[in-house]
């Protein structure tokens, strides 16, 4: 088992360790696991894309703020990886997404068969690999219902957002409602598995709970925020998700205040009937939905909810006595949310 280089300051030599330990144990669960070959290559190759492991870290660092060996929560690290990346294989699938990470998706490289077999599979053995940490947990099946729990949630959010593009009068209420589901509960399950591990008291696990599903509601609004700000240093046209017609909130809350603004503008009446209408608008009236935005200053509203969602999330992990691990968590959130990872 690695440990903390005494010396590290940059926050990511600060978690390398933990990065380190990961890939490790997630090359080891991938050798347990080799034919047929038509089935595990492609599991093999979705890990091959490399990835940040932010969920198993958190799993890792959730363990040891509450006094925990990190070793025993290295199978059910794995467990989390690999139940958020069936989550990125049949997300790809059902949004006809060809490239995950600069490389082929998984059912552009074979075919949607092998990729919705091999996500089905990756759920197995995350289930193996979740009991071999769940037997050091004081209450095992906590660690079950955890990860159960949070498979369920994301699914739920999934099928929600698919069903608000079928829907022009979503709130921005609902938005919350799934992205708290479809984001912020695998990173509270991360959390969870972690703390209930570690054998946490039940107000600490809550505590690191709440921490975990705030910053993901956070992280998820930032990246809406990054979308038509400008973001293409992280793979991503700006407008893109105007283009696609996604219901995040700063589209809903727009939405919401044109409809309820009696002088608003026809052409911004207009640019609202035609993005529920066509589920999405035109490249080239990306720059007249900004302007809206501008004007109704949704934008400066949504970083504001970011920072109260941060602030939050920091009021719950302090509930948890500090140590070294419950500053990496602190690390690693500050990380996400400046989006350096």
């Amino acid at each position: 088992m690695t440990t903390v280089p005494p010396m590290a300051t940059h926050p990511a030599e600060l978690l390398a360790p933990y990065l380190a330990d990961v890939e490790e144990a997630l090359h080891g669960a991938l050798k347990e696991f080799t034919e047929p070959a038509w089935l595990y290559e492609p599991v093999r190759y979705l890990f091959e894309g490399g990835g940040k492991r932010i969920r198993p870290i958190l799993t890792l660092l959730a363990c040891e703020s509450v006094g925990g060996d990190r070793a025993s929560a290295l199978p059910a690290a794995v467990a989390v990886e690999l139940l958020h990346n069936f989550t990125l294989v049949h997300d790809d699938i059902m949004d006809s997404s060809d490239k995950r990470r600069g490389r082929d998706t998984v059912h552009v490289r074979w075919n949607q068969s092998a990729a919705i077999l091999a996500g089905d599979v990756m759920m197995g053995m995350a289930m193996r690999l979740l009991m071999r940490s769940a037997h050091h947990a004081p209450k095992p099946l906590d660690v079950i219902d955890a990860f159960s729990t949070g498979l369920i949630e994301v699914c739920d959010g999934q099928a929600l957002d698919l069903a608000f593009m079928d829907r022009d009068d979503v709130t921005p209420e609902e938005y919350f409602t799934m992205i708290e589901k479809k984001t912020a509960r695998l990173l509270e399950m991360s959390v969870a598995i972690g703390a209930n591990v570690g054998g946490a008291t039940n107000g600490r696990v809550e505590a690191l709970r709440s921490f975990a599903r705030e910053i993901g509601i956070a992280f998820q609004m930032q990246d809406d925020i990054l979308d038509i700000t400008g973001s293409e240093a992280f793979g991503k046209s700006p407008g893109g998700d105007i283009v696609e017609g996604k219901r995040t909130w700063l589209m809903l809350e727009c939405a919401r205040r044109v409809r309820e603004d009696k002088e608003a503008d026809p052409d911004h009446s207009q640019l609202i009937a035609l993005f529920f209408a066509n589920n999405g608008i035109a490249r080239e009236r990306v720059a007249d939905v900004l302007s809206m935005m501008g004007t109704y200053r949704v934008v400066t509203d949504a970083t504001a909810l970011v920072e109260k969602f941060t602030l939050d999330a920091f009021e719950h992990l302090h509930i948890v006595p500090k140590s070294p691990a419950r500053d990496l968590l602190e690390v690693l959130a500050r990380m996400l949310m400046a989006r350096s990872v």
